[in-house]
């Protein structure tokens, strides 16, 4: 392994027993031999601990929330890379190997994303939005942190460093959503090197339980982000809404989706 860098695959979680093994198996299957597994967990009351373990993942007990977990994961990994994948994702098998080939020309990677799972009504709106998302994928400004839709997932562990030693100390505990925008804005304040990756990661798409669930917490936890210095900085970031495209039926899939979780993301913000 000497010539193959550590890559240190970070996954926040919280009850997250449903999901996480279809997330752990596209970790454990991939073709880079070189790697290690970190469940930051918020005190789950499910099985996902567990489930981890039974991975020889290395669960992580975390005091805070979303950014707070991306925070002590980047702590305690150990790899010169660090990736960050969500419960609800699954690592296409070859991700880590082409994204570490093309990291004497990066400092960070945006995975391009698609959807696991199209059947039934949210999900398909979801794979609509993908593709109309993705039809932008690598075109100029697609890759500003204020301006477009896209979020790097491979990072080179000195630009993490500086990245969060920039965060005020005081938001990362009880930050959720952005918390994935916030890192990659001051990332780039140290690097514009931003690449992209082809197929690489695929998201297990919500029903309208998780739908509601996901997105209401993320508008309520917008009321101390807008107050913080993040809020003017990222007020593009924050409110960003697929834009319509073609083909015609997964453009107007794209505005729904759009406004439901605009929706639930008001009552969030109001009654959250």
């Amino acid at each position: 392994m000497a010539d193959k860098p550590l890559v240190s695959i970070n996954i926040p979680s919280y009850n997250s027993e449903k999901m996480i093994p279809s997330c752990l198996e596209g970790a454990v299957k991939q073709t880079y031999p070189n790697t290690e597994i970190l469940v930051i967990d918020s005190h789950s009351t499910d099985r996902t601990r567990d489930i981890a373990a039974s991975y020889q993942a290395r669960a992580i007990l975390c005091e805070g929330k979303l950014l707070a977990a991306r925070y002590l994961g980047y702590k305690e990994s150990k790899g010169s890379y660090i990736v960050f994948v969500d419960t609800d994702q699954i690592l296409e098998p070859t991700a880590i190997e082409r994204a570490v080939a093309m990291m004497d020309d990066y400092d960070m990677i945006v995975f391009e994303t698609w959807s696991y799972n199209t059947k039934w009504f949210i999900p398909k709106l979801h794979g609509a939005s993908k593709q109309i998302i993705n039809a932008g994928f690598g075109k100029p400004a697609a890759f500003d942190p204020t301006r477009g839709p896209f979020l790097p997932r491979f990072f080179k562990r000195e630009i993490l460093e500086k990245a969060f030693a920039a965060i005020p100390e005081k938001i990362i505990p009880d930050t959720i959503h952005p918390d994935h925008a916030i890192i990659y804005y001051e990332s780039y304040k140290v690097s514009q090197r931003v690449g992209g990756l082809r197929n690489a990661i695929y998201d297990i798409e919500p029903d309208w339980r998780k739908l509601w669930k996901t997105q209401y917490r993320y508008g309520a936890s917008l009321r101390s982000i807008k107050k913080s210095y993040y809020g003017n900085l990222l007020s593009q970031k924050m409110e960003f809404g697929p834009c319509f495209g073609r083909p015609l039926v997964s453009g107007v899939q794209t505005l729904l989706l759009a406004a439901i979780i605009k929706v639930i993301e008001w009552f969030g913000y109001h009654f959250g």
